[in-house]
């Protein structure tokens, strides 16, 4: 951009080289690539060189440039203002213009235009911006495929796992077969199951990757007493501790069982989602009298969630992915002229194309819970606050009230899911009604609870189950031509209950509905009990 960037030759110019970015970015499936073909083309339009870093792990790491990359170093998150950078999208930093790629809320990348002779024009900021929309996109959908790719493998070593494990009758021969499987699946270095017996938890079975020496044969109940025996027998190794529900003594219990995993260097987010996973397979083998049934309905369901997802990947690849693009790229360049009914017809494209854009996440999301890798990368947080900032965005006429306890309700969730969820619940409540939505947390010793209750149209009783189904509405929805996919519960309802938790509904048809969603308190139970300063172990 050099010269005069008003002119209308200029923007014609603009407008070129963005489609021919977009077009770029329709075929890349890779993070990398996508960063590579946004940094070549800013440093060819700016005439200036353009490095493009990912963040990872609280800095940003320089991984391509359109000029040699040479030795530049990273960049620490706390060298930059991110909530600025993230509200600004482009920003000066010294000679550098900055400009930050967010998706689902979260800083992905960031490109540097180096060695600027003076701050960028407006029309040009407009135009970074424009790309920085378009990159996230390409951006997420990059991730998106490599995460179905990663599930794939998962997927692959967990049905090996199976076949290993789901053809055990007895107990202690399962559960030498399961710590096993643990040290393989995650690389780590001893894994043991203990069953609960009597008054204390029995070591049942142990597997280490050298000769170690095992841990105690005999663990004391009570969290404080079983979080510093842990302590104690592993030292300062990083752990693993996810519960089981074993046969046998007190198998009325939910968890009667715990299989801890240990290794000398920090586990991933992967090597917990294997963990969680495995849990589940061996819940199936240890419930294996009814396991043909249970294989022949999976074999089933893994069938046609392939079909599913190779269907949707290649609709949204073929037919959604380069449209919504090409629209809302140039819908937004027409924002610059000055007729105001082009204005205005410019924003209803792109509002509906945003609409496009939120039912593909939709259909994404969807794809995922088919996936036999469906899982979830969950850390504790409280879930007042988080629903807080749901609801922010969601209200924007002023119609929702939010009443929470005083004290942080602490749960482990998945973020990124579970706003999923919440953005489903309260965005229906405020399309099906037009007046207030009330949103109650409340917690238990057990279980936190979010209701978030409408004074709307309701669902006729006969529909109550349907409108959980795929696809499923009520009859008056449809009948008052309220738009919907039919899809937002049936996902809902699956990211509750891959959280342990459950989605409950009571409704009363013209008169409102009340939307529960109860998730478990499990996972957090040993944490608090280890000291401060001592190592402890990691809930799944």
């Amino acid at each position: 951009m050099i010269d005069d960037t008003g002119t209308p030759v200029e923007r014609r110019r603009r407008a070129e080289s963005l489609e021919r970015t977009m077009f770029a970015l329709r075929d890349a499936r890779e993070a990398h690539d996508v960063l590579a073909i946004v940094a070549r083309g800013l440093g060819r339009d700016f005439r200036r060189p353009c490095v493009a870093y990912e963040y990872r792990d609280h800095t940003f790491r320089p991984v391509v440039s359109s000029e040699p990359l040479g030795d530049r170093p990273a960049i620490g998150a706390g060298e930059l203002d991110l909530e600025m950078l993230r509200l600004r999208v482009v920003m000066r930093r010294d000679d550098d213009d900055l400009v930050a790629i967010t998706s689902d809320g979260q800083l992905r990348a960031l490109f540097v235009l180096e060695r600027a002779a003076a701050p960028l024009p407006e029309d040009d900021v407009k135009y970074l911006r424009a790309v920085a929309a378009h990159v996230a996109l390409a951006l997420a959908n990059a991730l998106a495929f490599d995460q179905l790719r990663r599930y794939a493998a998962e997927g692959a070593a967990l049905t090996e796992a199976a076949r290993t494990i789901l053809g055990f009758t007895e107990l202690e021969p399962l559960a030498g077969s399961l710590c096993r499987l643990a040290l393989r699946l995650t690389l780590a270095e001893r894994a043991c199951i203990y069953a609960h017996r009597g008054d204390s938890l029995v070591r049942i079975a142990f597997a280490a990757a050298r000769h170690e020496l095992g841990p105690p044969d005999r663990v004391p109940l009570g969290e404080i007493d079983i979080s510093r025996a842990l302590a104690a027998a592993f030292g300062s190794a990083p752990l693993i501790v996810t519960r089981l529900r074993l046969p046998g003594e007190n198998s009325s219990l939910d968890h009667n069982g715990l299989l801890v995993v240990s290794r000398s260097h920090a586990f991933e987010r992967a090597d917990l989602r294997m963990i969680e996973t495995l849990k589940t397979l061996a819940a199936l083998a240890i419930r294996n009298v009814d396991l043909y049934e249970q294989s022949t309905n999976a074999n089933r369901a893994l069938a046609e969630s392939n079909a599913f997802k190779d269907d949707l990947m290649a609709m949204f690849a073929h037919d959604f992915k380069g449209p919504l693009t090409v629209i809302s790229g140039f819908s937004e360049l027409l924002f610059d002229v000055d007729d105001p009914e082009v204005q205005h017809s410019a924003r209803t494209i792109v509002e509906q194309t945003r609409r496009l854009a939120r039912l593909s996440e939709d259909a994404l999301t969807l794809a995922a819970t088919q996936s036999a890798g469906f899982s979830l990368s969950r850390a504790p947080e409280d879930l007042a606050e988080f629903v807080r900032g749901a609801v922010g965005p969601l209200d924007r006429d002023g119609r929702v009230v939010v009443e929470a306890p005083e004290e942080p309700v602490l749960i482990a969730f998945d973020r990124a899911r579970l706003r999923h969820v919440i953005d489903n619940v309260i965005g229906n409540a405020l399309k099906y009604s037009s007046d207030r939505v009330d949103i109650c947390i409340k917690e238990d010793d057990y279980e936190a609870r979010i209701e978030v209750a409408d004074r709307g149209i309701g669902i006729p009783s006969a529909d109550i189950e349907k409108i959980f189904a795929r696809y499923g509405r009520g009859a008056n929805a449809r009948s008052r031509g309220i738009a919907g996919s039919g899809v937002g519960l049936y996902i809902t309802k699956k990211i509750v209950e891959v959280h342990g938790g459950r989605l409950e509904v009571s409704s009363i048809e013209n008169e409102g509905s009340t939307f529960s969603i109860v998730l478990p308190f499990v996972g957090l139970r040993l944490a608090p009990a280890i000291p401060p300063g001592e190592p402890g172990p990691v809930p799944v």
